[in-house]
C-alpha cells in the first residue's frame, strides 16, 4: 500500500473536511486490499422443498474437474441434481438446472411425500419370519413409507451423500443407505456398482465421502458403528466401536491402501478415528480426512504419513467439521458444521477469514456441510439446513482444471509396406 501524506496548515479552516477526506481514502484503500483476501455474500440459490431445483437438506456437492457442471447430494430427497455452472465473473444466474438422477420413493411417483415419517408401514406377508425383523428399510422424514431395501433400483438412492467425478462425464456418488459406491453417467446410464454392507476390504458400511485423485485412485470414508448386523458376534465385541477407516481403490476398482480398521475402537491417536465424514485429495496428493468426533482434520500424503492436525487455533476451535476443498492458489476452505461458519485458511494453515454465523438470513448457514471453490475462485457453501447453495465473491481467480493434462499418447508406428509384410519368396526347385 502506497504512503499517503497529507499536510494540514495551522489554523485553517477546513481541517474538518481535509480529515474526512483522509478517512475516506484510508477506507477505501482497506477496502481494496480487502477485496483481494476476503469473501462477500452475492447470492443465494435455492430453498427448501421436494420440486426440481428445490432441496432436502442436502450434504454433498462437487465441481466438475473442467469447473463446468456442479453435481448436489439432494440427501433427504434421495437423488442427484445436476446444475450447468456460469463461468461468467459476477454471473447472474451461476447455476442452471440440467438433470436430476432418481427420486423420492417409491420410485413409480404414486405416492406424493407427506410431513410425517413413518406413518405407513407395508404388512409382512413372509410366514415363518422373525416377528421382531423390520421389513424394508424406513422412508427418510419427508417420505413416510417402508420399502424393501433389497428392491432398490440401480439408478435409484438410499440417502446419498459424498459426491465425486470421474473425467467428465461420470459421477462417483456414495450411496450412503444402501452401503454401495455407484458410477453413474451424465446420461443415466449406471456404469458399475462398488460394494456391499459388510466389514471386509471393499466393502462399506454406509460410506459418507468419496473423492477421486488425479491419477484416478478412488478415497472412500465411512463413519463408526456400533456393529455390524448378521456377524453373529458376542456381547462383548457387538460393544466395540467399528468402521472409522480410509479405503482406497485402484483404477480396477480393487481395494489398494487402507487408513484405520473396522475393528479398531477410534481414539486420538493419529491412525485411529472417531466418525470419519469426509475425503479430499489435493493436486499434490495431500489427503484431507475430517475426523468428525475428534473435532479435526487430518492431513496424510500420499504414502499415508500424517503431515498436519488441524483443531484449534488462537481464538477459535473446530466443531464436527465436514466439507474440505482447496483452492490453486492454496487457500483451504473448512465447513465447520457445528459451529454453524466456514473457515478459510491459507497455505501454512492460519486462519484468514471466519465466514457466517448460525441463521436463516443470506450470509448465515445452518448446518454447512460443504465449502467448494467455484471456477472464477467464488466460494459456494452448501447450507444443509437451510437446504440452499451461497454464493461468495472473492479474488477472480481461476481453479479449474485441477489436474495437469495427461500426456498424449504416442502416435502409432507407420504402416509397413505390402511387400515387407508377406513371407520371402523360396527359391525355385527343380522339377523331375
Amino acid at each position: 500500500m502506497n504512503r499517503l501524506r497529507i499536510y494540514i496548515a495551522p489554523g485553517s479552516t477546513g481541517w474538518r473536511l481535509t480529515l474526512l477526506t483522509i478517512l475516506l481514502i484510508l477506507f477505501q484503500q482497506v477496502a481494496l486490499a480487502e477485496s483481494d483476501i476476503f469473501f462477500k455474500l452475492s447470492t443465494a440459490y435455492s430453498t427448501m422443498g421436494h420440486e426440481k431445483g428445490l432441496f432436502n437438506r442436502p450434504e454433498g456437492m462437487a465441481f466438475s474437474p473442467d469447473g463446468k457442471h456442479l453435481a448436489v447430494s439432494d440427501t433427504h430427497s434421495n437423488r442427484i441434481q445436476l446444475f450447468s455452472v456460469d463461468p461468467t465473473p459476477f454471473a447472474s444466474a451461476p447455476l442452471t438446472l440440467e438433470r436430476v438422477y432418481g427420486d423420492l420413493w417409491p420410485w413409480d411417483d404414486r405416492t406424493q411425500p407427506v410431513d410425517s415419517p413413518d406413518a405407513y408401514r407395508e404388512k409382512d406377508y413372509l410366514y415363518g419370519r422373525n416377528p421382531d425383523y423390520l421389513v424394508g428399510r424406513a422412508y427418510q422424514h419427508g417420505q413416510s413409507r417402508i420399502r424393501p431395501g433389497e428392491n432398490v433400483p440401480m439408478d435409484h438412492f438410499n440417502l446419498p451423500v459424498g459426491i465425486a467425478w470421474i473425467g467428465t462425464s461420470t459421477l462417483l456418488i456414495a450411496d450412503t443407505g444402501n452401503h454401495r459406491v455407484m458410477a453413474l453417467a451424465l446420461n443415466g446410464e449406471v456404469r458399475w456398482i462398488l460394494g456391499q454392507e459388510g466389514w471386509k476390504d471393499g466393502y462399506f458400511h454406509h460410506p459418507l465421502g468419496i473423492d477421486v485423485d488425479c491419477s484416478g485412485q478412488i478415497y472412500v470414508t465411512e463413519p463408526r458403528s456400533n456393529y455390524i448386523r448378521g456377524l453373529g458376534l458376542d456381547f462383548m465385541q457387538r460393544q466395540r466401536v467399528q468402521g472409522n477407516r480410509l479405503q482406497i481403490f485402484g483404477r480396477d476398482l480393487k481395494p489398494a491402501k487402507r487408513l484405520g480398521h473396522m475393528h479398531h475402537m477410534s481414539g486420538l491417536d493419529y491412525r485411529q478415528f472417531k466418525d470419519l465424514t469426509r475425503v479430499w485429495v489435493g493436486v499434490d496428493g495431500n489427503i484431507y480426512l475430517t475426523d468428525n468426533g475428534n473435532h479435526r482434520i487430518m492431513v496424510f500424503d500420499s504414502t499415508l504419513k500424517k503431515k498436519a492436525e488441524l483443531i484449534e487455533w488462537e481464538k477459535y476451535r473446530l466443531r464436527y467439521p465436514n466439507g474440505v476443498d482447496v483452492s490453486l492458489d492454496g487457500r483451504l476452505a473448512i465447513a465447520d458444521t457445528g459451529n454453524h461458519k466456514v473457515l478459510i485458511l491459507d497455505s501454512n494453515y492460519k486462519i484468514i477469514q471466519v465466514i457466517g454465523r448460525f441463521g436463516a438470513a443470506k450470509g448465515r448457514f445452518v448446518r454447512p456441510h460443504e465449502a467448494r471453490f467455484g471456477p472464477n475462485g467464488d466460494l459456494y457453501v452448501l447450507d444443509t439446513g437451510n437446504s440452499r447453495i451461497q454464493i461468495f465473491r472473492g479474488a477472480q481467480i481461476r481453479q479449474f482444471p485441477r489436474c495437469p493434462a495427461p500426456e498424449p499418447e504416442p502416435p502409432p508406428p507407420p504402416p509397413q509396406e505390402l511387400e515387407k509384410l508377406l513371407p520371402p519368396p523360396s527359391p525355385p526347385q527343380d522339377s523331375f
